[in-house]
């Protein structure tokens, strides 16, 4: 009798045992499900509001300042750069940063004043003359890549002049210099400098150069190494050369002697004592 009655004791406390650890483990699963479910949502709200800033966050781009009609030139006059969302512009806008190049183009249609400039707003070509025209004849344009060194820091400018000079091929010790080569674009610009923001990373250099000369380079751009030297563009192209002849004012006479007779020196081809 003693003995069923502490199995049945034993019985009762061993389920409420199992019940109770059903309970926590049952709570300990809502309690991580419920917090798994917290850093979710907190995860795609923070998403969210990176995409939403991203989206919100302010560029600049070209405006009218006034009203233009179709044909007026554009210029800093009646232009100016607003800032608006990101979200609501598109490759088509006209960012702040190329703001001179719609300097001297023309309008194709009419411009409400603070609408955005578009680039299908703007008549090809955008600079007045061709970029080919600028090539003197007889001369070839010839695209260099560029970097801090050949830019000169960002200072180059379409107008220099620089001498370069071409290590040989595959590290050969011959040299050719190309003196006082016209710098005739950096960049897109060619007729006139580009801004301060965009003088800091110039990427290409373009040259006018001959024929031979385009060959010289190119070699030794692709298998070689080019030297930039900026040069005044008012130096002559040349440095002048110094005369192999000796002033005969300052040549020493020389006396020639036989058998103790004076000879008389004999003319050099050039007129001159030989």
């Amino acid at each position: 009798m003693f003995f069923w009655k502490k199995k049945k004791e034993s019985s009762s406390s061993s389920g409420a045992w199992n019940k109770w650890s059903r309970e926590i483990l049952l709570f300990l699963a809502g309690l991580t499900l419920t917090l798994s479910a917290i850093f979710l949502a907190r995860h795609r709200i923070a998403a969210v509001e990176r995409e939403i800033r991203v989206q919100s966050s302010p560029v600049e781009i070209v405006v009218p300042s006034v009203l233009i009609s179709a044909g007026e030139v554009f210029s800093e006059q009646n232009l100016a750069k607003k800032t608006v969302p990101a979200s609501g512009t598109s490759n088509r806008n006209v960012p702040a940063s190329e703001y001179e190049l719609l300097v001297g183009a023309r309008a194709k249609g009419n411009l409400a004043a603070g609408e955005p400039v578009l680039w299908s707003d703007v008549e090809e070509p955008f600079d007045m003359d061709k970029f080919s025209q600028v090539v003197p004849a007889g001369r070839r344009a010839l695209t260099i890549e560029a970097d801090v060194s050949s830019s000169f820091a960002g200072l180059i400018r379409p107008g220099d002049r620089v001498d370069l000079l071409c290590d040989g091929e595959n590290g050969k010790t011959v040299k050719s210099w190309i003196r006082a080569v016209p710098v005739i674009s950096v960049d897109r610009h060619y007729n006139r400098p580009p801004s301060g923001e965009e003088s800091k990373e110039i990427s290409t250099i373009t040259v006018s150069v001959t024929p031979e000369e385009g060959i010289t380079l190119a070699s030794g751009a692709r298998g070689g190494r080019l030297h930039w030297f900026l040069r005044n563009p008012d130096e002559p192209s040349r440095p002048a050369t110094r005369n192999a002849r000796i002033s005969t004012t300052f040549r020493k006479k020389v006396e020639i002697w036989k058998a103790g007779i004076l000879e008389p020196v004999p003319l050099a081809l050039n007129g001159d004592p030989g």
